[in-house]
């Protein structure tokens, strides 16, 4: 009788441990690739489990709302000696949001492009130095943005952007940029 409680315990340990490794497995990860070709090239490579980088999340948005400025009221971007509130943000969010798909910015100088556009659910960042050293997209989905402005008063909700952003992900590339001899790649899966 003995041996039989102890092998149904040791079962139960068992199916539990193997039950936590598999939602774990489960678990979405944020893996980060940097390349670097060439003779002293080097390679990086971050995987993290979703849910450590939420943390560190919570982490930073309690420093960045620290390094808004005095009040807490606005962000110290220097557009001509003038502050951008997030009421404003929200304001021209709500703006950009409603417009639909469009191409918001383009700019071409010399050898590079960069172009801002909407594109169905995403805001889509492309650059491109044209002497063929750099070049780059990032897409960030609308509701990545909804979420990020959907604080309190003057606040950002870093973390609601984060929860939206990796929902939203579904295993998709996040960013691609490259820079001459070096690659980013980040992607949730």
């Amino acid at each position: 009788m003995r041996n039989r409680a102890l092998t149904a315990v040791a079962l139960a340990a068992a199916l539990l441990v193997t039950g936590a490794a598999q939602a774990q497995q489960d678990a979405p990860w944020l893996h980060i690739r940097v390349t670097e070709e060439g003779e002293n090239g080097s390679r990086v490579a971050l995987n993290l489990p979703v849910s450590l980088v939420q943390v560190f999340a919570d982490i930073a948005e309690k420093e960045i709302q620290k390094e808004l400025s005095g009040d807490g009221s606005h962000i110290d971007f220097d557009m001509d000696d003038h502050d951008i509130r997030i009421a404003d943000l929200r304001r021209a969010w709500t703006e950009l949001r409603n417009a639909g798909d469009a191409d918001f910015v383009e700019v071409e100088e010399g050898d590079e492009y960069v172009k801002i556009s909407r594109a169905a659910d995403k805001i889509v960042i492309e650059f491109d130095q044209r002497d063929g050293n750099s070049n780059g997209r990032v897409e960030v989905p609308v509701s990545v943005v909804d979420a990020l402005l959907s604080g309190e008063g003057e606040q950002l909700n870093i973390r609601a952007a984060l929860d939206e952003m990796i929902s939203s992900a579904t295993g998709g590339e996040i960013v691609f940029f490259e820079d001459g001899d070096t690659t980013v790649r980040i992607w949730i899966q």
